[in-house]
């Protein structure tokens, strides 16, 4: 392992990796990458995939939607496939509320160049057939065509291969015990691990749910907390789910993958503030009774597997992207709520160019950990996250 670097990157997830990707793609491969686990092993690895412009605040349209146009050229760029495809995103209402809910946001992606479009129960039944439109009392739906799903394992696997082959050195099975910074000034000087330690200029943080136990190495606690969340998966089956299919009423979301199979999960009736990832029996109940109310076609599928992992959730469900101006070298990039995947391309832009001295093409100041002071920019909570 290098006793030198310009920049270290903490987690090597498709955040962290893809930091290191955008910083070697201008230039900067004097990089390492260090993670105490295997790849793929923490919340890249645990999502449903799913990547959507349909948010409600301005930062997360702008981020998803600049992201979803770099998805489209990012399997060849990588060499990896990311089996990307844009089925869309078909959201179901099933009470007056919730039909209110979907007009503003759909009228509020539009002013921000989103195409998203209010749907009627007929429109519904003819993207997902074998939804029970009527059974169900759904009222109203929105959809977006250009909305998608992807295999979060490639990702990873690409934004490695590519980094390692432009120079950055990329070591996991490596945990951090310290980050060293100048007694007076705080800047940061070395990254501390059971390796060894890496004298650095740069401190990238990109360990999501982890990024207070990082965080504290330097003084700095932020509004992050995990929050536990399960999925499955099943038998594979002829395609018949072309879209991901989202029910507001539950919060489930499941989609049908390139090889058959359903993936999905529902928020839980009790949300847990824990890393502890054990499957779990309720879930795997709750999760068959609302799909099959949907889909009574899914109710005889065999079930293959199941998991669990954390969104690393803020106030506001909107990342924390930042440069500490109190520690100057150090960054965080976290707290992206369950959506990391969906925004991660632009996010990573945005990192490199701060850790470069240049400006990035998105406001920054509204993903600063300063909106949650008094006298912070305004708080726009995000509404539509699912799961």
């Amino acid at each position: 392992m290098k006793r030198r670097a310009e920049v270290v990157v903490i987690g090597a997830g498709a955040i962290g990796l893809g930091v290191a990707y955008e910083l070697a793609r201008r230039g900067v491969t004097d990089v390492v990458v260090v993670d105490r686990q295997h790849l793929n092993f923490g919340a890249t690895a645990r999502n449903g995939g799913g990547v959507r412009a349909q948010w409600t605040t301005k930062a997360n349209i702008e981020l998803a939607r600049e992201s979803i146009r770099r998805f489209d050229v990012l399997s060849q760029e990588l060499g990896h496939n990311l089996f990307w495809r844009q089925g869309g995103y078909l959201f179901v209402a099933r009470t007056d509320t919730q039909v209110e809910a979907l007009e503003r946001a759909v009228r509020f992606q539009n002013a921000n160049g989103v195409g998203t479009r209010l749907i009627d129960p007929d429109e519904a039944r003819s993207i997902v057939p074998a939804l029970d439109v009527d059974g169900c009392g759904i009222k109203a739906g929105s959809y977006n065509p250009r909305d998608a799903t992807l295999f979060p394992w490639p990702l990873v696997w690409g934004y490695h291969e590519q980094c390692t082959r432009m120079g950055v050195e990329v070591q996991p099975f490596t945990t951090v015990t310290d980050i060293v910074t100048h007694p007076e000034t705080r800047e940061v000087k070395a990254v501390v691990t059971d390796k060894g330690r890496i004298d650095c200029s740069w401190v990238v943080n990109a360990t999501g749910s982890w990024t207070n136990d990082i965080g504290r190495m330097v003084g700095i606690e932020l509004p992050i907390r995990p929050e536990r969340h399960e999925i499955l998966v099943t038998e594979p089956l002829k395609p018949f789910l072309r879209c991901m299919l989202v029910d507001m009423t539950t919060g489930l979301y499941a989609s049908q993958s390139s090889r058959g199979e359903i993936v999905g999960g529902v928020a839980e009736q009790r949300t847990a503030i824990t890393m502890d990832w054990a499957s779990t029996l309720p879930f795997l109940t709750h999760m068959a009774r609302t799909l099959t109310f949907l889909v009574p076609r899914m109710r005889h599928v065999p079930v293959l597997r199941q998991w669990a992992g954390s969104y690393d959730m803020t106030p506001d469900a909107k990342p924390i992207v930042e440069a500490h101006e109190e520690v100057p070298g150090y960054v965080t990039v976290a707290g992206f709520s369950g959506h990391g995947i969906m925004i991660s391309p632009v996010s990573c832009e945005v990192v490199a160019d701060l850790v470069m001295g240049r400006t990035p093409r998105f406001d920054v100041a509204t993903m600063s950990s300063r909106r949650f002071t008094p006298g912070g920019p305004d708080v726009e909570e995000e509404t539509l996250v699912i799961g």
